[in-house]
């Protein structure tokens, strides 16, 4: 069993979220579908969840691939088939120094007025002479 100190970003309510087999979708009479876990090792977060994070976080990334063999095999099975599904959505999208890079570059815009032929207007021509 894992401890909460190992768990890094899989710790949800004091166990492993990455735990559980592959939930089902019940068709109920009146159309309504509702998601179905596993009554003997139910998923402790849902899919949809553990894609957007693998995702969005680095650290869900490595912490996922450290937990990943010591889990059991329906759990195993449930996150491999997972992955095969959605093999675009669980890419990392950028590494930790791309996503901060791209955080600041929208923090600190300078805008550069253009006169009607697309060069610097004298605006901001003479403003940058003066800076300099």
């Amino acid at each position: 069993m894992s401890t909460d100190s190992n768990l890094g970003f899989w710790l949800f309510n004091s166990t492993n979220g990455l735990r559980g087999a592959q939930s089902t979708f019940e068709h109920l009479p009146d159309g309504r579908i509702v998601l179905v876990k596993d009554p003997n090792n139910p998923a402790v977060l849902e899919d949809e969840f553990i894609v957007y994070s693998l995702q969005h976080s680095p650290q869900a990334r490595n912490d996922f691939n450290r937990l990943f063999p010591s889990l059991d095999v329906e759990s195993q099975e449930r996150l491999t088939n997972l992955i095969e599904r959605n093999p675009r959505a669980t890419k990392l999208l950028v590494d930790s120094q791309v996503y901060e890079d791209n955080i600041q570059k929208k923090q600190v815009t300078a805008g550069v007025r253009l006169g009607g032929d697309g060069r610097p207007s004298q605006i901001a021509t003479k403003d940058r002479l003066e800076v300099s």
